[in-house]
């Protein structure tokens, strides 16, 4: 929207440059389109809109929307390494949108890391270290975009040779023992999350008598503090 600066008889955008590009195309009307089509940006590429106005009469872009990252993805091959790294490549990405990792376990879906998308069209790819269980792994990748649509790749899945992971006791007065380092959750019996990490022990001197839950490695168990 360009409006009238009626103290200069002229509208008030005197000029528009696009990433250091001068805009070519006529500009003097009360409203008008920039077409990129003939500027030879690339596909997911950043831009920087520059607009020389006069003093006081602000112009207005209305559909800033029009050029934001849209969630496009398609995953090609996706993998773990012997690292426990989650590797995965991308083509016909439009514009830089994060990547949010999630993982499958203690029946629901866990956001386990993210990272920022290479935006551009083409084969790109991606790597991130990602806390794999015991047994069967399943993992999936998504983006969000400015529409608030989620796009979700295929599920991921891999099968782990770490020895499962079992509690030393089921009952405890200061300490919950597991045989290995784990990530783990621990529940009141409404539901309500009050100890979550990764360890071997869990301290908790003050903690009511009573039973617990806790989910670790890839299981879902219960205990007793006396």
């Amino acid at each position: 929207m360009n409006p009238f600066a009626q103290t200069e008889d002229a509208f008030t955008i005197e000029s528009i440059s696009i990433n250091g590009k001068p805009y070519s195309e006529a500009i003097q009307s009360s409203a008008f389109e920039v077409d990129l089509t003939h500027m030879g940006f690339k596909l997911g590429e950043d831009l920087r809109f520059s607009i020389k106005y006069k003093d006081s009469i602000v112009p207005s872009i209305i559909n800033m929307e029009a050029i934001q990252a849209v969630s496009s993805f398609e995953m090609k091959k996706a993998f773990i390494d012997k690292d426990q790294f989650l590797n995965w490549g991308c083509t016909n990405e439009i514009g830089s949108l994060t990547f949010f990792v999630q993982q499958y376990r203690w029946n629901k879906w866990l956001t386990v890391g993210q990272l920022r998308g290479v935006g551009t069209d083409g084969l790109n790819y991606y790597r991130i270290k990602v806390p794999v269980h015991s047994g069967q792994n399943m993992f999936r990748v998504y983006q969000i975009d400015q529409s608030e649509k989620i796009r979700y790749s295929d599920t991921i899945q891999f099968h782990s040779k770490i020895k499962p992971v079992y509690l030393v006791n089921k009952k405890v007065t200061s300490r919950l023992n597991f045989s290995a380092p784990t990530q783990f959750e621990i529940f009141d019996t409404f539901g309500n999350l009050i100890f979550d990490g990764f360890g071997k022990e869990v301290r908790f001197d003050d903690l009511i008598p009573g039973k617990y839950y806790v989910n670790y490695d890839n299981t879902i168990g219960d205990f007793i503090k006396e």
